[in-house]
């Protein structure tokens, strides 16, 4: 149920039972811990250079924002009445109005989706930490191998029957 599609359709009725004319969707299914988040700048333009207020809907906090350099410019905006934030797993909409505990919540859901990445970050390391110590490799075969699985359903690299034999022919020839 938190598929994108599953997402859009919560919010979609979401929208409709509160009577929100949808004005543009954006799928943010952008990392936030690789490189900018070009979607993401998209919508915050788009909403900042819109003329009335909008309502930004998200299925939950870690579907709009991972981390804090995220708040500024969303908080700046929400401050000023530009924006709305509705988040409806957390039941938490953000206003210009909203209280300091409202605006704590939303630090402390923050706070756990970055915690949430962290750990992610953490474990991604220790397996290829562990991986590495094992002699395996641990991306995509190169040219001339193919990612395969040994006996054990374990991810291994064996030479490709078709490339091989043409990439040690090109090393030959050089």
């Amino acid at each position: 149920g938190s598929s994108i599609d599953a997402q859009l359709e919560t919010i979609r009725d979401y929208c409709k039972a509160k009577g929100f004319e949808p004005i543009k969707e954006y799928v943010l299914a952008e990392s936030s811990t690789r490189g900018d988040r070009k979607q993401y700048h998209e919508m915050l333009d788009f909403v900042e250079n819109y003329k009335d207020k909008v309502a930004i809907v998200v299925n939950c906090v870690d579907r709009l924002q991972r981390s804090y350099k995220d708040t500024p410019a969303l908080d700046e905006m929400r401050k000023a009445g530009k924006i709305e934030v509705h988040f409806l797993k957390e039941n938490l909409v953000l206003t210009k109005d909203s209280t300091g505990m409202e605006i704590m919540f939303w630090n402390m859901s923050v706070l756990m989706a970055n915690a949430y990445v962290l750990s992610m970050v953490d474990n991604v390391k220790r397996s290829q930490r562990y991986n590495r110590s094992q002699g395996k490799f641990q991306n995509f075969a190169p040219v001339g191998y193919m990612n395969c699985q040994d006996d054990n359903k374990k991810a291994t690299i064996q030479i490709d029957p078709e490339r091989g034999p043409l990439v040690k022919k090109l090393f030959e020839e050089y």
